[in-house]
């Protein structure tokens, strides 16, 4: 079901940061702010009656990380989707968040738009990724790929494009741009591929592709 307004909760101890995502949110007109925190204890201890429908997470927080906020508020409420928003692109905190709950990973140098786009992502399903972030996602997944993945999901080969956009990190109507299609057709595709492949998002859909 699709949530007409969103809450949208921050976790980032930088003031100047969280101004500029207050203001990128209030830009919005389908969605709205709702607690933020400066670390990530706060928000642990903050959202004991029920997270908001998104929550953009920074890393490097005092005290406890972002990512063992996100693995702990991922257990109690499974429903959140959670976007990284952070300076650090290194392999290890990448897997490490994926890992740990997250849906999703911005860099910090992303634009006003790209990180409305990246929630709207989020909220019908997707998984979205700066492109520098998705490309070190399928270059550590690649290695372990097996010639059987596609043809025991019985991908068709528009599926099979699909998937490949997804892993690049496009949204969906960058998608429908370059295969030429609406976007409504290519959600009914990704909708068929993630049951072939018995996978719920955009992450567990590469992983299972590539043989994670």
């Amino acid at each position: 079901m699709m949530i007409t307004t969103p809450q949208v909760g921050l976790v980032e101890d930088d003031a100047r940061i969280r101004e500029v995502l207050d203001a990128v949110l209030a830009s919005a007109k389908d969605m709205v702010r709702a607690q933020a925190w400066s670390n990530a204890e706060d928000a642990i201890q903050g959202w004991t009656e029920g997270c908001p429908d998104v929550v953009i997470m920074d890393i490097n927080l005092p005290g406890a990380s972002g990512i063992d906020c996100v693995r702990e508020l991922a257990r109690r409420w499974p429903a959140t989707q959670f976007l990284m928003y952070t300076m650090h692109d290194d392999d290890q905190r990448v897997f490490d968040a994926l890992k740990a709950g997250a849906n999703g990973y911005l860099l910090k140098s992303a634009k006003p738009l790209e990180i409305i786009d990246a929630i709207r992502d989020l909220i019908q399903g997707g998984s979205p990724m700066s492109a520098s972030i998705a490309r070190r996602v399928v270059a550590q997944l690649r290695p372990t790929a097996s010639g059987t993945s596609v043809s025991e999901a019985k991908l068709t080969d528009r599926e099979h494009d699909i998937l490949k956009h997804l892993a690049e990190g496009l949204l969906y109507k960058e998608i429908s741009l370059r295969m030429g299609i609406s976007e409504a057709a290519i959600k009914q595709h990704i909708h068929r591929m993630y049951a072939k492949l018995h996978v719920q998002n955009r992450t567990e859909a590469v992983n299972r592709f590539f043989g994670r």
